[in-house]
């Protein structure tokens, strides 16, 4: 060997270990966020956030794509299902809440068809409760409207009334001197029939 490449060996053996270097320094970086929280990771981020890929050193790589996992919205529950059998309650939460439990086409057709051999008349039933007690809660509100309107209407009334009779006192009062005993003691009946019926 020639002594000129024996000489350059160092040099190259630092060479190689500095793009090796540099290599791993160029590994993958994910940059990941969730819930108000950001981290560093070496591994693609979990879930269905999408993590921006960066090398270390400067370098760049392909950002990977996550599809997030579509889940349904889930069905309110229907008004009339607290009046409804537990055992038919529970068959109609299975089959609102399945597709969102990942329940597939066939075990779905399955509950929907067990439901209605099972539950039609009870649904029925309960359709027509729920109905009533509605209507009963509707004509209890009703009559409570009712009678906050009467008793606004006997409070107008009443006051309307003792400002009568407190103007006919006070026209009373004005001529006592010229009065007999007869009509004093009926100004003095219609006085506490004023201060018992307006002044409480």
């Amino acid at each position: 060997m020639q002594p000129r490449l024996l000489r350059s060996l160092p040099l190259l053996a630092l060479l190689l270990a500095s793009a090796a270097a540099s290599s791993s320094a160029r590994a993958a970086e994910y940059h990941c966020n969730g819930d108000g929280v950001s981290w560093t990771s070496s591994k693609p981020c979990p879930g269905t956030q999408r993590g921006e890929v960066r090398a270390l050193g400067g370098g760049s790589a392909t950002s990977p794509s996550y599809t997030p996992t579509y889940i349904p919205n889930l069905p309110k529950a229907p008004d009339y299902l607290p009046y409804m059998s537990v055992e038919c309650a529970q068959l109609n939460d299975a089959i609102r809440t399945g597709p969102s439990r990942g329940l597939r086409a066939e075990p779905m057709a399955e509950l929907q068809t067990d439901y209605r051999k099972r539950c039609s008349d009870d649904e029925s039933a309960a359709r027509r409760q729920f109905q009533e007690a509605e209507e009963d809660r509707k004509g209890q509100r009703q009559g409570a409207v009712a009678a906050v309107k009467a008793e606004k209407a006997r409070a107008t009334q009443n006051n309307e009334q003792c400002y009568e009779m407190l103007r006919i006192l006070h026209g009373k009062r004005q001529r006592v001197a010229s009065m007999n005993d007869g009509e004093k003691a009926d100004l003095q009946r219609f006085e506490d029939n004023y201060k018992a019926r307006c002044t409480r």
